[in-house]
């Protein structure tokens, strides 16, 4: 999911903080593209405007959504609009780590600021206005905790597509340009088709994009029948892609569906058998054996919960509870607080029923509600630390890259309550922690 930023804030980082079926055989290239040269380089660095097209134009990147890490510092990033997936391969140049950068005290639930008016630095940043600004979507390299953001300079389809960096509390355009690239097709992807509130298909091409064990899995719609596909495609690129259609129950609609794509998902290992567990809108929760993935195959996975109607999924990470030594899956929504399941749960319920009466859930699947609102994208840290881009509570006009602790996803500072009087009480003992 995108977030279009159209709101007027204070943009100054925080002063002491911080991704045709006869293409199937996948049309790819791998290049070192450097035919700027050092001169036209240091052009595009004194021309803001000029790096999103300059980098569209040399490699192709004609739109950025989705984006994921992979071995050896690869960046893959789902290009819906050319139907493809790139790789990037960065060196250790590209990376700013950010170690040092303080993210909060988690042992007293306060996260913190890493960017102030996030909307008005990247326009600044782009040459733009806020309104024409889109992230796209938000990633975290683990080994340096640098953030890194998918952006559009403006809308429609010349939208320039841009990868931002998140350096100390500023942003930084990675200059794509020159990294060690290469291209792969998905396959059928749709054309001019328009849903019924005017969202181009198109755009659906690609939803979420997961590396495993040497492989990409690509979720998005087609132009087929069937709409809803996962792509198999080995890594390196080698012209392979493995396409199924994938059918789900939906309990709230009370059907089975072809059409809607999966919008986020993950992969781990059931019994030692690894198995996609995928979310849909409005908001079955689904798991499939990867094994049943295979090309050609129309393939029912197993809806294990409904998270609740009305609502899109935003974001699905996985993660251990300190607290309780638990894995968990937590999924984030754009229109309610995010939904805690136990991965235990995931590998042993049942599925739904189906051809039953609708169920507007939540319902299957035991599920924990995490006071987690607002949140545009998010991704993990570390193992104590989120981030997310959220609008600050309590001032809507206000677009922040904000860190929260783990395993409750929320910051204590958002809150009115008894403990924030001097001398109020303090049953949790957070005063005492903070000393």
């Amino acid at each position: 999911m995108s977030e279009t930023l159209n709101h007027a804030s204070d943009a100054s980082p925080v002063p002491d903080a911080r991704n045709d079926r006869a293409e199937r055989e996948n049309v790819y290239s791998r290049r070192h593209v450097g035919a700027l040269g050092m001169s036209g380089l240091a052009a595009l660095f004194l021309l803001p405007n000029a790096r999103p097209a300059a980098a569209k134009a040399a490699i192709g990147l004609e739109s950025a959504g989705a984006l994921e890490f992979g071995p050896d510092d690869t960046l893959f990033v789902g290009d819906s609009k050319a139907g493809a997936i790139h790789a990037f391969t960065l060196s250790a140049a590209d990376f700013k780590p950010q170690t040092s950068v303080a993210l909060g005290k988690a042992a007293t639930f306060e996260g913190r600021d890493l960017v102030r008016g996030v909307d008005r630095s990247l326009a600044a940043l782009l040459g733009a206005t806020p309104d024409q600004v889109t992230i796209n979507d938000l990633a975290v390299h683990k080994p340096s905790r640098q953030i890194f953001l998918s952006v559009h300079r403006g809308h429609g389809p010349d939208a320039e597509p841009v990868i931002v960096t998140v350096n100390d509390g500023k942003f930084d355009v990675l200059d794509l340009s020159t990294k060690p690239h290469s291209k792969a097709l998905i396959g059928d992807t749709p054309s001019s088709q328009t849903l019924e509130f005017g969202q181009a298909a198109r755009s659906l091409a690609i939803t979420d994009i997961k590396y495993y064990q040497g492989e990409l899995f690509v979720a998005g719609v087609s132009n087929e029948e069937f709409a809803s596909k996962l792509r198999r495609m080995p890594f390196p690129f080698n012209g392979q892609v493995s396409t199924s259609s994938t059918e789900i129950w939906h309990s709230v609609h009370g059907q089975f569906e072809t059409r809607a794509p999966i919008i986020k998902m993950l992969v781990r290992e059931i019994d030692k058998v690894p198995h996609l567990i995928a979310v849909y809108a409005c908001t079955p929760l689904v798991r499939f054996p990867l094994a049943s993935l295979r090309d050609g195959a129309h393939v029912h996975g197993d809806t294990i919960g409904e998270l609740g109607y009305g609502s899109t999924p935003v974001d699905m990470v996985s993660y251990r509870d300190g607290g309780d030594g638990k894995d968990y899956v937590l999924v984030t929504h754009n229109s309610r607080g995010a939904t805690r399941v136990a991965t235990a749960d995931i590998d042993q319920v049942a599925p739904m029923p189906v051809n039953v009466p609708n169920t507007f859930g939540p319902a299957g699947i035991a599920q924990y509600p995490i006071a987690l609102t607002g949140a545009l994208h998010m991704d993990l840290i570390d193992n104590q630390w989120a981030v997310v881009l959220r609008h600050q509570p309590g001032e809507a006009q206000r677009l922040d890259l904000h860190t929260l602790p783990l395993p409750y996803f929320f910051d204590r500072a958002d809150q009115v309550v008894e403990m924030n009087w001097p001398g109020g009480p303090d049953p949790f003992h957070y005063h005492t922690a903070a000393k």
